[in-house]
């Protein structure tokens, strides 16, 4: 006759108590990882509601850029005409620098008039400027 041994129902008391522990634990791990995943989606909200802020911000930043571009090709202009009585020839004037990132047409340029138009990449005027 075989002897039932009580070492195996021990086994088993104490492997429940030690599967509700690690249930708990992994309750506490969910729970956390739950929470990681709320904050994480709120974030991207965040971020996704500040695009457009973005967006106007840098359009205001280029039409500034823009408009300092102008004054600054202006500028060199009228130096260039108070020194040499006339405005130059497009093909000896030299852009500053300010004007970089930008496209710069002509719709006039003369001896004695000037105007042109600051372009963005897109090809949308940013700023003008003219001497008539």
């Amino acid at each position: 006759m075989t002897r039932c041994r009580p070492l195996p129902l021990l086994l088993l008391g104490l492997a429940l108590p030690l599967t509700a522990c690690q249930d708990r634990e992994a309750r506490a791990e969910v729970a956390r990882l739950e929470a990681r995943v709320t904050d994480l989606e709120a974030r991207v909200e965040a971020l996704r509601a500040a695009a457009p802020l973005l967006a106007e911000a840098t359009a205001t930043v280029q039409r500034a850029a823009a408009a300092h571009c102008e004054a600054d090709l202006s500028r060199t202009l009228e130096l260039a005409r108070q020194e040499r009585g006339s405005y130059p020839a497009e093909a000896a004037l030299t852009v500053p620098g300010s004007c970089q990132g930008f496209r710069v047409t002509w719709e006039c340029l003369t001896s004695q008039r000037y105007a042109f138009r600051v372009l963005d990449g897109s090809g949308q005027t940013l700023a003008s400027g003219a001497e008539e």
